[in-house]
């Protein structure tokens, strides 16, 4: 009896210490379809700026290009775990936009 009370007493926190609620991580910059539509060829970096925000990315070497990265891991609770990743690159030429390209993310070796 004193046996099994004891593995019992050892079993209770490990089961419990498996019940871990993971929030969402989300990080970079969200933006929705709607806000990737409003940016045209022509427009100028503050512009640019204004509709989607400061970009995640600016490269010293290539600062014609901004990059807006999202990555959104769900919750340990929610009922749709799939990871959510959008990459958008937004090119400069003399200031103005020339192009808008979305990406899909590069996925990691070994993850």
């Amino acid at each position: 009896m004193r046996l099994l009370r004891h593995t019992l007493l050892l079993l209770v926190p490990l089961a419990l210490g498996a019940c871990v609620y993971r929030p969402d991580i989300k990080q970079g910059n969200f933006l929705k379809p709607a806000m990737i539509a409003q940016v045209k060829p022509g427009m100028t970096e503050a512009q640019v700026t204004f509709v989607l925000g400061p970009p995640m990315v600016q490269d010293p070497f290539h600062p014609d290009r901004w990059d807006y990265v999202y990555y959104n891991v769900p919750s340990s609770l929610s009922s749709d775990t799939r990871t959510r990743e959008r990459h958008v690159v937004v090119f400069f030429k003399d200031g103005k936009v020339v192009s808008i390209e979305q990406r899909p993310i590069a996925k990691r070796a070994g993850g």
